[in-house]
């Protein structure tokens, strides 16, 4: 892995963006109204946390809403570098595993997500602001990540990468972090998956879901779900309709 390339890939995409160097990411919003990429986030079944794919020059992310919000922030960074900077690759599948993973450009997606949502400046700045030179305790890590708006688990990660805390301080602190959320204050929801809203469609969508029905990346069953979750159900329905009576009255117009 070229850490150094990686990271600052990381810090121009920021830059490019408009994003200051110590702001969190609304990594979305970035999606939808900055780069136009096309979003859903729908519940899928199995070990994925989400994919994405390009057809000439639009680009579609899906997440999958069984993670957490904030692993579901993190897919959307992830896949944000597959579409931004594997230019070869025109659509792949991204299971759920181990931040280290095996394969070289998932690596690199990941560590790219993870300097993109919380860059080693911000973070050590963060850390400064809030302790004042204290040692770190299980409430600042939770304030650290719903500032940053990123999962426990990737909070934990980069504070061990940049040697703010230690293995043990990690998992003495992986445990009761909703409950310990809540205590303190905080909206809990960065912890919890969104199933219960459904699918929610940031695109162009009806044209979208016919292009992964038409490209094999999901079935017929997969596409009539996201049309009807979509509000597009007179696509499967009364569209249909109209279009089988219009091609009869053809028939009928030119019959003898």
């Amino acid at each position: 892995m070229n850490y150094d390339k990686i990271k600052f890939e990381a810090a121009e995409t920021r830059k490019i963006l408009g994003i200051g160097p110590y702001d969190r990411v609304d990594i979305f919003r970035v999606l939808r109204d900055i780069e136009n990429i096309s979003l859903i986030i729908t519940k899928i079944r199995g070990n994925i946390s989400g994919f994405f794919m390009r057809y000439k020059n639009t680009g579609l992310i899906v997440i999958n809403a069984s993670r957490s919000l904030g692993h579901q922030y993190f897919t959307a960074a992830h896949e944000y570098y597959h579409l931004k900077y594997d230019k070869g690759m025109s659509a792949k599948v991204c299971p759920i595993n181990k931040f280290d993973d095996e394969y070289q450009n998932e690596r690199d997606a990941n560590l790219f997500a993870a300097q993109l949502l919380v860059p080693d400046e911000a973070l050590g700045y963060m850390i400064q602001k809030r302790t004042k030179g204290r040692s770190l305790t299980l409430n600042d890590v939770i304030f650290l990540e719903n500032y940053f708006q990123v999962s426990h688990k990737l909070m934990l990660l980069r504070l061990r990468e940049i040697g703010a805390i230690t293995s043990k301080q990690v998992e003495a602190m992986e445990k009761n972090i909703i409950k310990n959320a809540a205590l303190l204050g905080y909206n809990t929801e960065l912890y919890r998956n969104t199933e219960d809203k459904g699918t929610q469609i940031y695109s162009e969508y009806a044209e979208l879901a016919r292009t992964l029905l038409e490209t094999g990346k999901i079935t017929y069953g997969k596409y009539e779900e996201l049309l009807l979750d979509g509000g597009y159900g007179d696509i499967l329905f009364g569209e249909n309709e109209d279009l089988e009576g219009t091609e009869n009255a053809f028939k009928d117009a030119n019959s003898i």
